[in-house]
């Protein structure tokens, strides 16, 4: 829905033959990991683009940014005359506005943000690095090529028999991770001959080929055998309870919103199959 009304609208703009193109096509350009910054994230893209000054901002940011572009918005059409949209903030603002209080994102970042990042969003930079090292292995260096042209000649896999359920194991966590693994999987299928009666190819892809070439990587990464590494897999990825405390918190507060009552021990349980779906 929202593809079309952008083309529709791009063809009114300029009609004519357009490139389409996607995050994943932009060098350098930051990604989202919490649910509560879309807005500002979109903001930041179109401002970095239109002026060409380079993607220098992170989600660590964020709060520094929404500051910022409250205070562009004063300057632009004033304090006054809002009545409660920047109470809570107008004593700051006007200072900011007089020259009195320094900003929070004019000066360089590195003096703009805090050094310490939040527990929960280093928790999902070092995972985010453990799946980059884990997919890297598998497709730039091709670990587990031999391992999966074994299983499309007819080795024998205990996730043939499961390749028909509607559920399928999730250990990677980065959206970004997942399609360049199922590209390189698809391109593997495609070009070596297979034994196999494929009828489904992308559930074939996610129900076999995927937890194989994901264990077989953890196997010789990490140094443990088979099994180990596919009881890695199956648990999925470890949450760091700052992540946990963090999500709780969101949904709290949208709780509380919603005049809901709200219960820590769902939650958590809520959480945990939320992410590993």
């Amino acid at each position: 829905m929202w593809l079309s009304t952008f083309q529709n609208l791009a063809q009114k703009i300029d009609p004519g033959s357009w490139t389409e193109k996607t995050g994943h096509d932009i060098v350098g350009l930051p990604h989202q990991i919490c649910g509560n910054d879309c807005g500002v994230f979109m903001l930041m893209y179109t401002l970095c683009i239109v002026t060409g000054v380079g993607f220098d901002f992170e989600e660590m940011d964020m709060s520094s940014i929404r500051k910022w572009w409250c205070l562009i918005l004063m300057e632009r059409f004033k304090i006054e005359g809002h009545g409660q949209r920047f109470a809570f903030w107008t004593d700051e603002a006007r200072s900011l506005l007089q020259g009195t209080l320094q900003p929070v994102y004019r000066v360089p970042r590195q003096k703009a943000i805090s050094e310490k990042v939040p527990a929960h969003i280093e928790a999902v930079n070092v995972r985010t690095a453990e799946e980059k090292k884990l997919v890297d292995f598998i497709v730039k260096l091709q670990g587990s090529e031999e391992h999966l042209v074994g299983v499309l000649n007819g080795k024998p896999s205990k996730w043939l028999r499961k390749v028909t359920s509607s559920r399928v194991p999730v250990y990677l966590d980065s959206e970004e991770q997942q399609d360049i693994l199922f590209s390189y999987l698809r391109g593997l299928l495609d070009r070596i001959p297979t034994q196999l009666s494929v009828k489904d190819e992308v559930q074939f892809i996610c129900g076999v080929l995927f937890p194989e070439a994901i264990i077989n990587a953890l196997a010789v990464l990490r140094d443990i055998s088979l099994q180990e590494a596919e009881q890695v897999f199956l648990s999925g990825p470890n949450y760091h309870c700052s992540e946990v405390e963090d999500f709780n918190r969101q949904i709290d507060k949208q709780l509380r919103k919603e005049g809901r009552p709200f219960n820590w021990w769902v939650l958590l349980v809520t959480f945990t199959q939320i992410r590993r779906q």
